[in-house]
């Protein structure tokens, strides 16, 4: 049976697994639900996955939810290319930097993306201006970091990458729109004041196939 991923077009946790899909080279049967018609909180998807969230994997009888989970799974059944590393080491890195990416950048850029896509920026401009600070460190350091690798642990894709890349595609996208440009945050380009991190981009961009992972819906705007 072909694997069935449900998804929501600009959800970062289903673009990690649709890439990760991707890198696998799998053969996968899309179930595009409409977050704005509720059809991630409908009965029938609750009995998938009652907490009613976004990407759901299944594997005939076999149900996966949570993006990171998914990864690990599809990794584990398809051990090529590795995800998590082919050594203790590398394993040890790429778990060290995805909790990091969980903990520290995730809710940070969350704060940012989510005002803009729903039209609250000026209600939220206090808590967006607290994680400014946080979120230009935590690029900097990325950007270091992608000084030295084409990829974020080393010369190989990795699950690291699948984590961070659609959080900072969603931040270019939100300051990208009309409310986002005026919050006049110093970002973008990223090709300016990012570069290695727009070389980063256009590298897993040109990865055959990646298109199928865009969000249909940013495509528009």
């Amino acid at each position: 049976m072909t694997y069935q991923i449900y998804w929501i077009a600009g959800s970062p946790y289903s673009w990690r697994a649709l890439l990760g899909l991707l890198i696998k080279g799998l053969d996968y049967e899309s179930k595009l639900l409409q977050a704005s018609k509720g059809e991630h909180q409908t009965a029938e998807f609750l009995q998938i996955n009652p907490r009613g969230q976004v990407p759901v994997l299944r594997d005939n009888d076999k149900i996966i939810y949570e993006s990171i989970a998914i990864l690990a799974y599809l990794d584990r059944k398809h051990p090529q290319p590795p995800l998590f590393g082919s050594s203790a080491e590398e394993t040890g890195m790429i778990w060290q930097r995805i909790f990091e990416i969980e903990n520290h950048v995730h809710d940070p850029v969350s704060a940012i993306v989510r005002p803009v896509y729903f039209d609250q920026t000026k209600e939220k401009m206090v808590e967006i201006t607290e994680v400014l600070e946080t979120v230009y460190n935590e690029f900097a350091s990325i950007e270091t970091v992608l000084g030295e690798n084409n990829f974020y642990i080393g010369s190989k894709i990795s699950a690291v990458d699948l984590a961070l890349f659609p959080l900072v595609m969603s931040l270019q996208r939100a300051l990208s729109l009309e409310n986002g440009k005026a919050l006049e945050l110093n970002f973008l380009p990223f090709e300016e004041r990012y570069p290695n991190i727009a070389s980063w981009i256009q590298r897993i961009e040109a990865i055959p196939g990646y298109e199928k992972t865009y969000p249909p819906n940013w495509s528009d705007t």
